[in-house]
């Protein structure tokens, strides 16, 4: 019979010794000896399973050993490191940074310090590391980059060695000033993240190449032009345009722009306002998406999704479910796979097109817009001033269809369907069609 292994025992009793020394209170210092250590333990490992393979083999044993304890054994050591070492710090354990493979590590803390006339200067570009970003626009006279580098190393002379490596640079070509943190030194031992807090002229036009982190922009009078990976950005009081793109963003919040504004990529929350040129939004958003006071075109764009408005005056909601609009100002025109709607005092024109939904217009003010709404399957509620003048054009193939207006307008009921039409003073044509769902027509 082909003898077990007794690796995978000796394991098990070892590690049962440590976990008793610790509960009884012995401090040995394991996990910290443990992250800086972790591979000898898979060369203890290794070596006791050769040795056994060796010693059966001298003595003329076969088959040899079983493997010891399988995958399964393998599997439960590194989980065993890995987690038990998170735990002695705080969490902090890598595996993967991006470039380089790292498990274990400590973080260190370093300042930067750094400061460059600005004569001369109206384009700034910076490229950035992991890490948090901070620009504020002023009237001094320097451009001043403070913050701290953290980097990640098995052992402190190695980030000391990433640290004195990894300085700022500012280099001028013409009006150009490239802000950039030097990451070549240092990358095989070392991880580096930085936190930055910068501090400009407002007059100078800005861009930012970023790999991920929250990014904060504020008080900048020209354009701003950020490309960054994961992490919020949040940019207030630009004087010109505003692009952004970020491949996976959390919060995206955009306040005060004098300029266009175009926002690409993908993310989850999305609130924007006060944007005195057009704005476009293109991309997947997961979370709720909010718009308000934009004083000229919008158009938002997804997979499924199609959006556009002359300026929003009020407010636009848009989330995975539900499109809310109030006080807008047309031609409105919405396409999109599934989600309801509820619109509120709409001017010019409004146009719907949604496959499953339901769509109420709730409209207060006079005159009514004209609207055009197909609906695939789902409820149309309108509700219109009860001096409002419009012609009704209404079809349902299932579904009823009533009206308080009573007089011109006439609602009938044909099979499983049913018809609404008529003219109510003089006014614009209101068109609604849907294959499956009621049609209401209420006084506001």
């Amino acid at each position: 019979m082909r003898p077990r292994s007794i690796t995978g025992p000796i394991i098990l009793v070892l590690i049962g010794v440590v976990f008793l020394l610790n509960n009884l209170g012995t401090n040995l210092g394991f996990w910290s000896l443990l992250s800086d250590y972790w591979p000898v333990v898979l060369i203890i490992v290794g070596v006791i399973g050769l040795a056994e393979v060796l010693y059966h083999i001298s003595r003329g044993n076969t088959p040899p050993p079983r493997p010891m304890g399988g995958a399964g054994l393998w599997i439960g050591v590194v989980v065993l490191i890995v987690v038990f070492t998170a735990a002695q710090r705080g969490g902090n354990v890598r595996i993967f940074d991006g470039q380089n493979f790292r498990l274990l590590g400590h973080d260190r803390e370093y300042q930067i310090d750094s400061t460059e006339a600005a004569a001369g200067i109206t384009r700034v570009l910076l490229e950035t590391p992991r890490g948090d970003v901070t620009v504020h626009g002023g009237d001094a006279g320097d451009i001043h980059v403070t913050g701290h580098k953290s980097i990640r190393a098995y052992n402190s002379s190695d980030a000391d060695r990433a640290n004195d490596e990894t300085k700022v640079h500012m280099d001028r070509q013409g009006d150009l000033l490239t802000i950039r943190l030097d990451q070549a030194a240092g990358r095989n031992s070392a991880t580096l993240s930085a936190d930055l807090n910068i501090a400009l002229p407002k007059n100078v036009n800005l861009e930012i190449r970023g790999r991920s982190g929250d990014m904060s922009v504020e008080n900048i009078l020209g354009s701003v032009s950020i490309a960054t990976g994961r992490g919020d950005l949040r940019i207030k009081d630009i004087g010109n345009n505003v692009r952004l793109e970020s491949t996976r963003s959390g919060l995206v919040k955009v306040t005060g722009v004098k300029g266009n504004l175009e926002l690409n990529g993908r993310g989850s929350e999305v609130q924007i306002e006060d944007i005195q040129g057009e704005t476009a939004v293109n991309g997947e958003y997961s979370g709720t998406l909010e718009f308000r006071t934009l004083a000229k075109q919008f158009h938002f764009k997804s997979q499924r999704s199609d959006f556009s408005v002359a300026a929003i005056p009020g407010s636009v909601i848009l989330d995975l479910g539900d499109l809310r609009l109030e006080n807008v100002t047309g031609p409105v025109r919405f396409t999109t796979a599934s989600r309801d709607v509820h619109a509120t005092d709409v001017s010019n024109s409004l146009e719907l097109n949604v496959d499953r939904g339901d769509i109420q217009i709730d409209q207060k003010k006079t005159p009514v817009p004209q609207i055009d709404i197909r609906s695939r399957h789902g409820d149309i509620t309108l509700e219109l001033p009860e001096k409002a003048g419009f012609e009704l054009d209404g079809h349902t193939r299932q579904g009823e269809v009533s009206s308080s207006f009573g007089g011109s307008i006439q609602a009938k009921s044909e099979g499983r369907g049913g018809t609404i039409t008529g003219r109510f003073g003089s006014g614009p044509k209101v068109s609604v069609n849907t294959d499956r769902g009621s049609i209401t027509l209420r006084k506001n």
